[in-house]
């Protein structure tokens, strides 16, 4: 059971906070629920039933700054291998997306950015599909760094290169 106030990675919501613990009438009876603000998004809110299978399957601790660090210094030697198949490709993205640890998600920013410059520099595009995963990704992990690191989302990036390039 979570308490009020703490903060974790919920699925692609990316990071929440616990705002509070209530019972809720949602039309399946009465319910304890978690009701989750992702931190990064105060627009919208979540209501999670406490004893959601569902719930412990998409949820996981913040990494550590130690943690964001390796991730950081291990792209520059991370390779991951194009998947040619569409579906296949965009199911194991989303599935990424969904349960996977900050280096997956991260192993599959990179994958997306090469093959993204590689059809630039032939004149293509992404295709849509995997820009709208790559734009997911990025809100993701970039949304985790940034509070772990105690930074702005939008300035994660450049933390990125100016740790790689040192």
């Amino acid at each position: 059971m979570l308490e009020k106030g703490h903060v974790f990675v919920y699925g692609a919501s990316g990071v929440c906070r616990v705002d509070d613990i209530r019972i809720c009438d949602y039309g399946a009876g009465k319910k304890e629920y978690y009701i989750l603000q992702p931190v990064f998004d105060l627009r919208s809110s979540l209501s999670v039933p406490v004893d959601s299978p569902a719930f412990s399957g998409h949820a996981r601790e913040l990494l550590s700054k130690d943690e964001v660090f390796k991730i950081i210094d291990s792209l520059p030697d991370s390779e991951a291998e194009w998947i040619k198949d569409d579906r296949e490709r965009i199911e194991t993205f989303r599935s990424l997306l969904e349960g996977g640890c900050g280096r997956d998600i991260a192993i599959l920013i990179r994958s997306l950015y090469l093959h993204k410059k590689e059809l630039a520099e032939r004149g293509k595009k992404l295709r849509s599909s995997d820009e709208t995963i790559m734009q997911r990704a990025e809100k993701l992990l970039y949304g985790e760094f940034a509070f772990v690191l105690g930074i702005e989302p939008k300035e994660v990036i450049p933390f990125i290169k100016n740790r790689v390039e040192k």
